[in-house]
């Protein structure tokens, strides 16, 4: 049948990318099959117009399988590729983490979840990738197939966020620093003051966060906050470990069992403390009692209120002292020293260690020392490499002990000539002074035996000496 390849049914599809054939099966016992080759099939893709691309491993399939009535794909040009998409690649976690943290021995520490993710000023949040342009394809009739570019993605510039000066418009950076998250509204945004409606418990988990925070419900036991900005806790801090790098404000109580630790870098405004640490560069104001607590003050202690008192415990305080009350009927333990810089007594106790650890050390040298002279002499001079590296190295030590010691004396002269400053502090107690105080200012100190009221406390002529 010279003509059968004319009965070939050629159909171009796909913008004319494929061509598609279909053989009849014609008469009885498929005469086509010893007439139809696979020049017949390019014949009739010629005569459709076709004549690249074309599948030769199919046509010989086509041809030895004797296919009829079926589509078969037999030639492809090349389709047009669309450009990729523009995308957004972030920098920083877009949903929130709850999972509880496994340490190295396997235990899982709940209080310690990612909740807030901080960056500083001028971080990376995300970058722009931009789109790129489409491929054009060509059909098998030789047609160039035009091919769409992809769609420019645009940056998700939020609050506090900025466009890199440095590495182009492509780039998003924090403009301040803060907690970056995506917002309800897919923008990428820098918060430099948060509210977390609630307590910080295990649903938060501990809390860190560069800038300002406010807690509307309170701290438990147990957990941590720290923020380099100002801090306000609507509720109450339990045995909590709490760092603000600016002011802070408990509207409640710092209440426990002795465990927790409030530490600011500015002043510190509390209800009440109950067996807790205080740490305050800045001003304590009190607008209750301190009772049993060990506050460190770089500012000026007041708690003058109706109920202000300081009842037991221990305050060093590098400015003044007011108070309505100081001590109780039951003659509790109270320590006051007033005009005293906390940070030169921390260092004085660390000078106290360190030279009590150098006069341990320096025992133990002396005793080495004559253990390996003893051995060398009955080696008659020579000991072991190894006891000879350790006696050299012990030598050096003992030379550079003294030195330590002489440094560390010194420095402790100049701390106690600091802690003798105290001419300007003063306590003032404006209703009740109980007996089992003891106040100081700077080296002078006085234990009260009897009642007092309203009365100020100053040193003069080398004591301290009370006015009404």
């Amino acid at each position: 049948m010279p003509d059968g390849w004319k009965q070939i049914n050629v159909m171009l599809r796909n913008k004319d990318v494929e061509a598609w054939i279909n053989v009849p099966n014609f008469g009885k016992d498929s005469q086509i099959k010893d007439t139809l080759t696979p020049d017949d099939i390019r014949r009739a893709l010629k005569a459709k117009g076709v004549t690249t691309g074309i599948l030769q491993g199919v046509l010989d399939r086509i041809s030895s399988e004797s296919l009829f009535d079926v589509d078969t794909l037999v030639a492809q040009g090349t389709p047009p590729k669309p450009g990729e998409k523009g995308r957004i690649e972030y920098f920083f976690k877009t949903s929130s983490d709850f999972q509880p943290k496994e340490d190295e021995d396997g235990r899982i520490d709940y209080y310690d979840v990612s909740f807030l993710e901080n960056v500083k000023k001028g971080d990376k949040l995300c970058r722009r990738i931009p789109p790129t342009n489409g491929t054009p394809g060509k059909s098998l009739l030789g047609e160039e197939l035009p091919a769409p570019d992809g769609l420019d993605a645009k940056l998700p510039q939020g609050p506090n966020t900025e466009l890199s000066a440095s590495k182009g418009p492509d780039l998003l950076v924090a403009a301040c620093d803060g907690c970056v998250t995506l917002n309800s509204t897919l923008l990428v945004e820098v918060n430099n003051r948060l509210e977390i409606k609630g307590s910080v418990d295990f649903k938060t988990g501990n809390i860190q966060f560069n800038g300002t925070l406010l807690i509307t419900g309170d701290v438990k036991a147990g957990f941590r906050v720290e923020v380099t900005g100002d801090l306000e806790i609507a509720g109450s801090a339990e045995d909590a470990e709490v760092k603000v790098g600016g002011n802070a404000l408990l509207k409640k109580g710092f209440i426990g069992n002795g465990k927790g630790t409030i530490s600011t870098g500015g002043d510190l405004t509390v209800k009440f403390v109950r067996n807790q640490n205080i740490r305050c560069e800045g001003n304590l104001i009190l607008g209750g009692e301190m009772m049993n607590s060990r506050a460190k003050v770089g500012g000026d202690l007041t708690a003058v209120g109706r109920k202000g008192a300081i009842i037991g415990g221990e305050a060093l305080v590098q400015g003044n002292v007011e108070v309505a009350q100081l001590g109780n009927v039951s003659f509790a333990k109270t320590l006051i020293h007033a005009g005293c810089d906390f940070k030169l007594v921390e260092r004085k106790n660390e000078i106290d260690q360190e030279l009590e650890k150098a006069n341990t050390n320096e025992e133990k040298v002396k005793k080495a020392l004559y253990s390996l002279s003893k051995l060398r002499l009955k080696m008659k001079g020579d000991l072991p490499e190894e006891q000879q590296k350790l006696y050299d190295r012990l030598h050096d030590t003992m030379t550079y002990l003294p030195k330590l010691c002489e440094q560390l004396k010194g420095e402790l002269v100049e701390i106690n000539k600091g802690l003798g400053e105290h001419s300007k502090a003063c306590v003032k107690v404006t209703r009740v002074l109980y007996p089992g105080v003891k106040v100081s200012l700077g080296k002078l100190s006085r234990v009260f035996q009897d009642e007092m009221g309203h009365v100020t406390l100053r040193e003069t002529g080398g004591e301290i000496a009370s006015s009404s």
